[in-house]
């Protein structure tokens, strides 16, 4: 049963995806539309995530895999007949007789191979491919793949997101990532270890506004915060609100952090640590426009809170003694910058007052040890590239209520 009513409750159960082939399809010349600033390399990519899940099963927290549950759902010959349909529906693929092609290539498969395929997507060279003689697949003949590969999947964060009992599926704003929310919804909806889950699903994939996991906090039971940013839109934020209200929250808090790659998420500029502790960006504090939105006779009221972000935090967890770590320290804007970058403010909270985050950020991890907080840290030069730290890569299943 999914249970996630705070970002900071003892960790139980959480989902990963430890990168597989589909990184080595990272292309030096498409990095930008597959949003990555540089080449992975996968083997290390792997060690690295292995030390993550480690420090995870060590603090014994249950590490559910993305291509195991996947392969769960996958038993059905119906599921993955409905699974394919919608999957090559949202690939982009402008050939119809490619589209049966590939259908028909992808029902064939067993299970396993169908979800490796999935992640890793299929090359125009493929020799399963060669018999593709229809004039309207010419116009393909210059792509590299038929069907592109999902190398951001391992940000398990940002396409489903687990509310209380219940989930939101990520409508992705770009469009290398949209198929992976469609990957989500059927291993939320028909793996085994979902079978019980009785989830409700938040918002509607089928809406055009667009929603990621990386901007929402949840605080408690009553509170969630939900970053406007260069992927998640005031629509979708007031779409959110309503639903959450129907289920017995009292507010949601809008952060709007603006339209830039490096503070794309709002877990990227804002982690809850410890009951009263927040780690923070402090180069966009103060700049930043808060509302506080409740339940009203019409559906979604506002407030506007302002700029000063301990005392919307203040208010969100009714602590007028909340404590803001700044990422990077505040003595030396570079520093910031530099840590902000390398995912300093972006850590997951195993449970409150203890961390894993990357260890490439020094300054942010003197702070959090002068405050108390216990931090967990492993190597990160191959996972950092593809801009996302420890909160980005895990989805919490359940934790412990506060």
């Amino acid at each position: 049963m999914t249970q996630v009513y705070s970002e900071i409750g003892r960790l139980r159960k959480v989902m990963l995806h430890r990168p597989g082939p589909e990184l080595d399809r990272v292309l030096p010349s498409q990095l930008g539309d597959m949003l990555f600033e540089d080449t992975p390399y996968l083997a290390e990519a792997q060690k690295e995530h292995d030390a993550f899940a480690k420090i995870l099963t060590d603090a014994g927290v249950e590490v559910l895999y993305l291509t195991d549950l996947m392969e769960s759902a996958f038993q059905s010959p119906k599921v993955r007949y409905e699974f394919v349909t919608e999957f090559l529906d949202a690939s982009h693929i402008t050939s119809p007789a490619l589209v049966e092609k590939l259908e028909d290539l992808y029902l064939r498969m067993a299970p396993k191979e169908l979800v490796q395929t999935a992640l890793s997507g299929i090359r125009t060279d493929d020799p399963r491919l060669a018999d593709m003689t229809s004039f309207g697949n010419l116009g393909a003949r210059e792509a590299v793949f038929a069907v592109k590969p999902l190398p951001n999947i391992y940000f398990m964060r940002d396409n489903s997101i687990s509310v209380g009992h219940d989930v939101i599926y990520s409508h992705m704003e770009k469009r290398v990532r949209k198929r992976e929310s469609i990957i989500l919804r059927f291993v939320r909806r028909y793996a085994e270890e979902f079978k019980d889950s009785n989830e409700e699903d938040l918002y509607d994939l089928s809406l055009p506004q667009r929603i990621e996991g990386g901007d929402v906090l949840v605080l408690s039971d009553h509170s969630v915060i939900i970053g406007c940013s260069e992927r998640t839109s005031p629509v979708a934020i007031e779409y959110i609100a309503h639903s959450l209200f129907e289920k017995g929250y009292d507010e949601v808090y809008a952060f709007d952090i603006g339209m830039h790659r490096a503070s794309m998420h709002l877990d990227i500029s804002l982690s809850m640590v410890d009951v009263d502790t927040f780690l923070y960006n402090p180069l966009i504090d103060g700049t930043t426009e808060i509302y506080r939105l409740f339940p009203s006779p019409t559906g979604v009221g506002y407030d506007y809170i302002g700029k000063d972000w301990h005392e919307a935090l203040a208010q969100a967890t009714k602590n007028p003694d909340v404590r803001l770590i700044p990422c990077g320290g505040k003595d030396d804007p570079l520093d910031a910058e530099w840590e902000l970058w390398n995912l300093g403010a972006n850590v997951l909270t195993i449970q409150p007052g203890e961390v894993i985050g990357y260890e490439r950020t020094p300054i942010t991890l003197d702070l959090l040890d002068k405050a108390g907080i216990t931090v967990h840290t492993f190597p990160s030069g191959e996972l950092s590239r593809g801009r996302g730290g420890t909160h980005c890569m895990s989805m919490p299943i359940e934790r412990d209520l506060l």
